[in-house]
């Protein structure tokens, strides 16, 4: 695994702490759910950048 891996990695579980934050704060339901199926996206491309 190289160095650009790691931060892009990094960068997309950044991102995806980024939603849940935002997410934390939104009052409607749906608008969470979707924030957080985001931020699950994100976590599946990180996992697959760690993999490569």
């Amino acid at each position: 695994m190289d160095a650009f891996r790691l931060d892009k990695a990094a960068e997309y579980r950044q991102q995806a702490e980024k939603i849940r934050s935002i997410a934390r704060q939104i009052s409607l339901l749906e608008a969470k759910l979707h924030l957080f199926e985001a931020a699950q996206h994100l976590e599946g491309l990180a996992e697959e950048e760690d993999r490569r």
